[in-house]
């Protein structure tokens, strides 16, 4: 991978200067406009539903530092068959991401799976996961947000007999990547505070020591927008459907103009953090954007289920989360194309596993939510200024870990636009043009 070229930087974007419009009101979007906004910029944040309602809205509320490695490995290509072969696993292709995968995701996904390539892969997101929990404490400071945001490390547990091997493969792993974990040993009286209705079931597990949770992801964007407005920012509720250039109006002004269904809004810099609709709005200027949705799926339950942090069920492959509104159970993943519908078995299927684990009673009443996580070949953000389009800037392709490096992403995207640090070209708009 090259490095980043210091002979060509992108040019700096200066409080000042004119107006930002960061268009998705995602966690990632929200986490850079305000960061922007507290750079002394003039920032209008754009998105076509209430911040907050997309992708953000659903996920695990996990922050999941111990996911250093990309997915895309030949370790991942590995357990595809199984995993598909398996109508109650956790991942499945829809019939509308069939054209995607053989317009070349596929194939970046097989290039990104090299040796070589993972490996440096590795490293970048390694180098973004370090700093993940202090880059969010920076960003909440102000906000009254600071107590959503929970570092208490979260449980992996076994179900099985005699999961020794498993976990001491599963801790193995963990140190060899630098992650703290602590085994929890045969003895279950040395074993963490459990609810008696997990004792019961579980025969092993281990503390990823190092973690944390979000208990409100909804809640947390919102706090972060309201942070935003309170320094001055802006928020339109449109849908941006183009993008055109300055240099393409006929008035020959310099700039952007945003075309959405009522009219155009005008920016003088673009940053395009629409997740897995970003591709709609970059491919149009010349970039290769290869974005897949990975659908996934939660059920709440309401009421307090006795966790105070994330429990991972390894044996089925769920993630359990204790929120304010419930215990919110997440899992599976669906390749999907833009028409595919979710698939109804997947929210039945977790309220199985939770009534099965005792964390559900028979006839309780939950609600379920499903929601796209925008994923790129490589499993690396995009994260850059475009050296052919002056004012234009991407955040997005965050796939499973948009909460976990929305902080992270937010500083670095401020130093990129601000011309304190130079873009990685590991994750570079153009990396697949």
């Amino acid at each position: 991978m090259p490095a980043a070229d210091a002979s060509n930087p992108p040019m700096p974007f200066r409080p000042g200067s004119g107006t930002i419009a960061v268009v998705g009101a995602g966690v990632v979007g929200a986490a850079t406009a305000l960061t922007l906004v507290r750079d002394g910029h003039d920032v209008i944040l754009i998105d076509k539903d209430e911040p907050g309602r997309g992708c953000s809205y659903g996920n695990a509320g996990h922050i999941a530092t111990e996911q250093l490695l990309p997915l895309a490995s030949f370790a991942t290509l590995r357990r595809v068959p199984g995993l598909l072969l398996n109508r109650k696993g956790p991942l499945g292709i829809r019939k509308g991401a069939l054209p995607i995968l053989a317009r070349g995701w596929a194939r970046d996904f097989l290039a990104a799976c090299l040796p070589a390539n993972h490996a440096h892969g590795t490293k970048v997101l390694s180098g973004l996961i370090e700093t993940v929990v202090q880059d969010w404490r920076t960003l909440l400071v102000g906000t009254g947000a600071e107590g959503r945001f929970q570092t208490r490390g979260h449980h992996s547990v076994w179900e099985g007999a005699a999961p020794g091997a498993a976990i001491a493969a599963s801790v193995a792993a963990a140190q060899t990547l630098g992650v703290p974990v602590t085994n929890w040993g045969p003895n279950a009286t040395d074993w963490p505070d459990l609810p008696d209705v997990l004792r019961t079931r579980v025969t092993g597990g281990m503390t990823y020591t190092g973690t944390g949770h979000v208990n409100d992801p909804f809640g947390l964007t919102q706090d972060l927008v309201a942070a935003f407005v309170a320094r001055g920012g802006r928020v339109e509720r449109v849908a941006v459907e183009a993008l055109e250039t300055g240099q393409a109006l006929e008035s020959g002004g310099a700039g952007w103009r945003l075309r959405h269904p009522g009219g155009v809004l005008n920016a003088d810099a673009v940053l395009v953090a629409m997740g897995v609709d970003s591709g709609a709005l970059l491919e149009p200027l010349g970039y290769r954007v290869p974005l897949i949705a990975e659908r996934g799926y939660h059920v709440v339950v309401p009421g307090d289920s006795g966790l105070d942090r994330p429990v991972v069920f390894e044996d089925r492959t769920i993630i359990v989360t204790p929120m304010t509104m419930g215990l919110r159970a997440t899992s599976f993943t669906d390749f999907s194309g833009p028409e595919d519908a979710p698939d109804p078995r997947r929210p039945a299927l977790l309220r199985h596993h939770l009534r099965d684990i005792g964390l559900m009673r028979p006839g309780a009443e939950s609600s379920e939510w499903t929601g796209c996580r925008p994923s790129l070949p490589d499993y690396l953000p995009m994260l850059d200024a475009s050296r052919r389009h002056p004012g234009l800037y991407a955040a997005c392709g965050h796939q499973h870990l948009g909460l976990t490096l929305a902080a992270v992403s937010a500083r670095r995207m401020a130093d990129i636009v601000a011309g304190r640090a130079l873009p990685d070209p590991a994750m570079a708009l153009d990396r697949f043009s």
